[in-house]
């Protein structure tokens, strides 16, 4: 016999995530206390309510764990390779290099603010494209409040296919949808915000009249940025989907620049040479293992070496279960699988090794930037790394208890077809509580998949719209946006910064569902 749905057993269903709503929103927890938190009551619910076993409860657990290891390793090893390059300096010297690239405010706006804040987010994400980018652009003569809303506006369509694709890889992961499916459709959905997010940052800089002086230029960037995100969510390079789109944006937007300011002073900008702290650095050596990174990722997916190592792989078989109301859980085999020399976690490790022995014998790093780095690695992971792992945990025991498919079924209910505009919102939400496009693809990813089927929709252009609303949402995190505040010397004032992104990222949200709507009406 089902659980009966009504409203007293559908609360019930949402009191995990209403409890998350009142320990970030009222109480001011971080993530990873009331992650716990919501973990304990989530098994308390399914084992007294919901009629799990201690079996269901602690295998369930274990795939959260399972979801966490394989997501965190790419988190842990993205951090350490841009905290190595940020104490050899290189992060300055490509920052520095693309802020010289034109004399057109506009221009230096899109191109730092919208692009190469992307860029950033590809390969470390975690409120870096912010902090780097925010301050420069104040260097630069930027207002403060125009320099952080713009970065947080500008680079929150690449949030899903930053940090090395963590996000888009916990949405395949929690829903089981695979990859080769959901990321060209994340492609696809995502058109609509590179473009809007480039239009939004022109707004924001200069409005309607800057907005409507940036149309060739947003075109032409945005143009190639989608081409380059579907491209390489076809060819299986979905890991560094967004850094290649961005890089993608970052070239046709200096390549503009050059044929319409009129302007510049070196004629590569491969041949600038900075000096940081007593050492000499190349653009091109700045970039080092980032080029690594592209080239060894590229190498993995050609067919003979893929095939060859597709058998060395990592992950926990469980078995089929059923509740005391009867939902089944079906069993599987190698969960959460990890590719033991195609994850990105050891693609970033050999490319951070190459990069620093570059670094050292080139610009004349210290060799103290490991240890360093790894210092700093460790104190910014740490925290997000029990938050994604107790979330995780939440996620999948709701899920294998009978609780998310309960949710599905009410909101199939009450809102029919019209969900789907909605579906992006509920990622923004998700963003906006936890701070983490990642931990909101693990609260609602399942939630929307099912929601889906119960309104006889694509599960995959939903989950997929899952992501991309919580990619928008971090413009309007608080976490991002006091960071951001931080930087530019706008403490108190986070308010005002949130209230400026906000319209952007309901507008682009909105938008975005009304298409996918008004697309799949049948």
């Amino acid at each position: 016999m089902d659980m009966p749905l009504n409203i007293g057993t559908w609360v019930l269903a949402a009191t995990p995530i209403i409890i998350l709503l009142i320990g970030i929103l009222l109480l001011k927890w971080p993530t990873y206390k009331i992650g716990a938190v919501s973990w304990i009551v989530t098994v308390l619910l399914g084992a007294f309510v919901f009629r799990a076993d201690m079996q269901n409860i602690v295998l369930a657990s274990s795939k959260g764990l399972s979801v966490s290891i394989y997501v965190l390793l790419i988190v842990w090893t993205a951090v350490f390779l841009y905290n190595v390059a940020d104490k050899a300096g290189a992060i300055s010297v490509i920052g520095k290099v693309m802020s010289k690239v034109s004399d057109n405010r506009l221009t230096q706006c899109l191109l730092l603010a919208w692009c190469f804040t992307s860029l950033l987010q590809g390969l470390a994400g975690f409120g870096v494209p912010v902090a780097v980018i925010a301050p420069i652009l104040v260097i630069m003569g930027f207002s403060p409040m125009v320099a952080v809303t713009t970065c947080l506006v500008g680079h929150s369509w690449s949030i899903s296919f930053g940090s090395m694709g963590s996000s888009y890889n916990t949405i395949q992961l929690v829903t089981g949808i695979p990859g080769d499916v959901i990321g060209p459709q994340m492609a696809i959905l995502f058109i609509v915000p590179i473009f809007l997010t480039g239009f939004a940052t022109a707004h924001i800089y200069g409005g309607f009249k800057a907005a409507k002086k940036s149309i060739p230029l947003v075109l032409i960037s945005g143009t190639c940025i989608s081409a380059g995100l579907y491209a390489m969510t076809l060819l299986g390079l979905s890991q560094i989907a967004g850094l290649g789109a961005a890089m993608c944006g970052c070239i046709a937007t200096i390549t503009y620049a050059r044929f319409t300011d009129g302007k510049q002073k070196a004629s590569d900008p491969s041949s600038i040479v900075l000096k940081e702290e007593k050492r000499e650095m190349s653009f091109f050596t700045a970039c080092i293992p980032y080029l690594s990174l592209i080239v060894i990722s590229s190498i993995s997916q050609i067919p003979t070496i893929k095939t060859a190592l597709v058998n060395y792989v990592w992950g926990l078989n469980y078995p089929a279960l059923l509740t005391g109301y009867g939902y089944g859980v079906e069993a599987v085999n190698k969960y959460s699988k990890i590719q033991l020399f195609s994850h990105p976690a050891p693609i970033l490790l050999i490319s951070t090794i190459i990069g620093y022995f570059v670094y050292v014998k080139k610009a004349k790093a210290s060799k103290s930037i490991i240890s360093d780095a790894l210092k700093s690695t460790i104190k910014k992971c740490s925290p997000t790394s029990i938050g994604i792992s107790t979330m995780a945990m939440m996620a999948l025991v709701m899920s294998d208890s009978g609780m998310t498919h309960l949710l599905a079924q009410g909101v199939a209910h009450v809102f029919g077809s019209y969900y789907i505009i909605a579906s992006p919102f509920m990622g923004v939400l998700g963003t906006f509580l936890t701070g983490s496009n990642t931990n909101s693809n693990i609260m609602f990813g399942v939630l929307q998949y099912e929601t889906a089927l119960a309104i006889q929709k694509s599960g995959v252009i939903m989950a997929a719209l899952q992501s991309v609303g919580g990619s928008l949402g971090v413009s309007i995190s608080p976490s991002s946006v006091m960071m951001g505040a931080t930087n530019v010397g706008l403490t108190g004032q986070e308010n005002k910064i949130m209230a400026k992104t906000l319209v952007y990222c309901l507008i682009t949200t909105l938008v975005l569902g009304i298409i996918v709507w008004a697309c799949t009406l049948s």
